[in-house]
C-alpha cells in the first residue's frame, strides 16, 4: 500500500520498478480519504512530468535575460562583455517566448552573425560569435533550471583551426608610433602595453597606488584570473610614467572626463588605419611584448609570471628553448662524424663478412 498512517500523519510511499520515487508527509491530511487524493494527484504530477505534459509558464526571451539571467551575472568581472553579448541576442530572439526558440533558429542567428559586418564595417570573427552561442547556452541552462523549457536546444560551434597570434612588426611600430604623435593619451597605453604585455583593461585601471618607483616595479590588480601580479618597469616605462601628469588618481584617464578610460578601441582602429596596418587588435600587442621577451631568453615561468598565466603551456608558445632544441637534435644527424650510406645494393654479403660482423 503506497498510503498509509505514521503516528499521527499520512505518508505516501510511491515507487517504480522498485525503486523508491516519491516519499512525502502528508500533513493536511487528517482522514484516509485526503491521504489518497493527494496520492492521485502526486501521481498524475509524476505522469505529466515523465512524459513532458506540464504546463510551462510562457516567457518571452528578452524579459528572461533582462530580469533572470543578467542578475546572476552582476558579481562576475566579465559583466561587462555578457551584457554586450546579449544585446545582439534580445535583439534578434527577444520577442519570442523561450520555450519556442529551437535549434534551427539557433542556426539561422549563427550564420546572420558571422556574415554580416560590424559597427566598423570589419568581418566578424568566428571566435566572437562562439563566445555569443556560450552565452545562449548558459541563458538556456537557466531557463531548463527553473522550468521554462523541457529541454536546451543545441548550440553548435565553429571550429577554430587554432589561436590567433598576430604580433607588431618593427616597421608596422613605427607606423604606429607616426599616426600617434599628438595623441599622448593613447601613444603613452600602446607604449605600456609594447613593454609590459598587460591588457587593456589592466591598462586603463591602473592607478598611481600600483606604481612603486622605489622597487620599480607596476602592480596589477582585477585581472583576468583574479590574481594580482608584479611588473618590473624597464628604463621605457619608467621614463613614461614619471613624465605622466598626474590629474586623476588614475594613471591613464579619460581625456574628456578625467575618470577611469572606458573604450580606446575607435581611437586605436584609426591610427592603425592611418599606419596602413591591416589585421591588427590591441590584444595584439600582448602577442608582441611575449614574442620579444621569448625572443630575448625569458624562460616559460618568467613569462607566465609576467603575464599572469596559470597555465604554463600558454607561455610555451613564445619561448624558443625546446624549439632549439628541436633543431640541435636534427642537426646532430646531419654533423654526424659517421654518416650512414643509405645507398641501396642488391649484392650479398660473403661468408667471410658474415663471420666478421659476427
Amino acid at each position: 500500500m503506497s498510503v498509509r498512517k505514521r503516528g499521527e500523519h499520512w505518508v505516501v510511499d510511491i515507487s517504480e520498478k522498485g525503486r523508491h520515487r516519491v516519499q512525502r508527509v502528508l500533513r493536511g491530511a487528517r482522514t484516509k480519504a485526503q491521504a489518497l487524493k493527494a496520492e492521485a494527484r502526486i501521481r498524475t504530477q509524476i505522469f505529466e512530468k515523465k512524459f513532458g505534459l506540464v504546463e510551462r509558464p510562457e516567457c518571452r526571451f528578452d524579459k528572461f535575460v533582462d530580469n533572470s539571467f543578467l542578475p546572476t551575472k552582476k558579481l562576475k568581472k566579465s559583466y561587462a562583455s555578457i551584457d554586450s553579448i546579449c544585446k545582439p541576442l534580445k535583439s534578434f530572439f527577444g520577442k519570442h517566448f523561450i520555450s519556442e526558440i529551437d535549434t534551427e533558429m539557433i542556426e539561422r542567428y549563427r550564420q546572420m552573425r558571422v556574415e554580416e559586418k560590424t559597427r566598423l564595417a570589419r568581418k566578424r570573427s568566428p571566435l566572437r560569435v562562439n563566445k555569443e552561442m556560450q552565452v545562449l547556452s548558459s541563458i538556456f541552462t537557466l531557463a531548463l533550471e527553473k522550468g521554462l523549457i523541457a529541454a536546451r536546444p543545441r548550440t553548435t560551434m565553429f571550429r577554430i583551426s587554432g589561436e590567433r597570434i598576430r604580433y607588431l612588426t618593427s616597421d608596422e611600430e613605427t607606423a604606429l608610433f607616426e599616426q600617434l604623435d599628438g595623441c599622448e593619451w593613447l601613444k603613452g597605453i600602446v607604449l605600456i602595453a609594447l613593454h609590459t604585455g598587460m591588457r587593456r583593461g589592466e591598462i586603463c585601471g591602473l592607478q598611481w597606488l600600483d606604481l612603486n618607483f622605489e622597487r620599480g616595479l607596476i602592480h596589477v590588480r582585477n585581472t583576468k584570473n583574479g590574481k594580482d601580479r608584479l611588473i618590473p618597469m624597464n628604463a621605457t616605462v619608467r621614463a613614461l610614467l614619471e613624465s605622466q601628469p598626474k590629474t586623476s588618481s588614475y594613471v591613464f584617464p579619460s581625456p574628456r572626463t578625467g575618470e577611469r578610460l572606458v573604450e580606446i578601441k575607435y581611437s586605436f582602429v584609426r591610427a592603425i588605419k592611418g599606419a596602413k596596418i591591416t589585421d591588427l587588435r590591441f590584444h595584439d600587442l600582448r602577442h608582441t611584448a611575449a614574442t620579444r621577451m621569448g625572443d630575448a631568453g625569458a624562460d616559460a615561468f618568467t613569462l607566465a609570471a609576467i603575464f599572469g598565466w596559470s597555465d604554463i603551456r600558454m607561455a610555451m608558445r613564445y619561448t624558443h628553448a625546446m624549439e632549439d632544441a628541436k633543431r640541435r637534435a636534427v642537426e646532430a644527424i646531419a654533423q654526424s662524424q659517421f654518416p650512414r650510406d643509405h645507398s641501396v645494393t642488391n649484392e650479398k654479403p660473403d661468408a667471410d663478412q658474415i663471420a666478421v660482423s659476427g
